[in-house]
């Protein structure tokens, strides 16, 4: 079901949990714009955008990743937050950047694709509460804010961080909407392998936001990337790296989230 405007914007502060640098444009950035153009300032709170420790050894991983990017080590958050910039000014929204590393900087705990979207680290389990504290929420604004946190579809491990975040903040009486993580929900057996766990979290689909009249900022947004585009949309997704292939990708499933309207589905808990 697609939300009327008026309950889309009733908070006066929306706050988007991005896991990574690219993650609000890709899976809600039309529902961030649509944000901004009726008035409001999207808050983004880039959780894992920290600097590597310089203090400790990049592991042969991260540097590989590093090279995939296009980027050396020196230049890897300052080019990443730089494509940030233009990201946000496509959309509307402000940056905020919480003091946490990526989990490729995070020590050892990481060192393949297998540890990236395995199971959080046990010594890693009060992250989520860490997150919560760095958002600095009052909770006399709890009323009128919406915090919006992934839903962890792929299964990595810093989207399952905010994810639970995202959980204990409902706990805590705050209202939160999940957004599905593209481009990792493109694929259906993504979604049909986190189902489950979504279910037993009480979580159902909806609302659904209508973006068509913001899509070319979301598109705008998407490009700012240019280091990511062909990890996301070559590899992963299988479709090149032109505008007009990731328009094609990203708007099929938007359309079919929207019954042919472009639309970004959101999942929260029902009364």
């Amino acid at each position: 079901m697609t939300i009327a405007p008026e309950e889309l914007i009733r908070p006066d502060r929306h706050i988007f949990l991005s896991p990574h640098y690219d993650d609000i444009a890709l899976s809600c950035g039309g529902t961030a714009a649509v944000l901004s153009a009726a008035g409001r300032t999207p808050e983004v709170a880039l959780i894992f955008g920290d600097h590597p420790d310089p203090a400790q050894p990049l592991t042969s991983f991260a540097q590989q990743l590093h090279k995939q990017w296009g980027m050396s080590a020196a230049e890897v958050i300052s080019g990443r937050r730089a494509e940030e910039r233009m990201a946000s000014v496509a959309l509307g929204t402000c940056d905020r950047f919480l003091p946490f590393r990526d989990a490729i900087y995070r020590g050892e705990r990481h060192l393949s694709d297998e540890d990236l979207f395995g199971s959080v680290k046990s010594d890693e389990a009060d992250l989520a509460g860490k997150i919560i504290d760095e958002l600095r929420l009052c909770a006399d604004g709890a009323p009128n804010t919406r915090i919006y946190a992934p839903l962890a579809i792929g299964h990595h491990v810093d989207h399952q961080h905010a994810f639970l975040a995202g959980l204990e903040l409902i706990r805590r009486g705050w209202e939160v909407w999940f957004y599905e993580d593209l481009p990792y929900g493109l694929r259906q057996s993504n979604v049909d392998a986190r189902r489950e766990q979504i279910a037993q979290d009480g979580l159902k689909p909806g609302p659904a936001v209508e973006v068509g009249g913001q899509w070319k900022r979301k598109i705008d947004a998407i490009m700012a990337y240019p280091s990511q585009l062909s990890t996301i949309f070559g590899q992963y997704v299988g479709v090149g790296t032109s505008r007009a292939a990731i328009d094609e990708a990203m708007s099929s499933y938007a359309r079919s989230m929207g019954d042919g309207a472009p639309a970004e589905r959101f999942w929260s808990r029902h009364e």
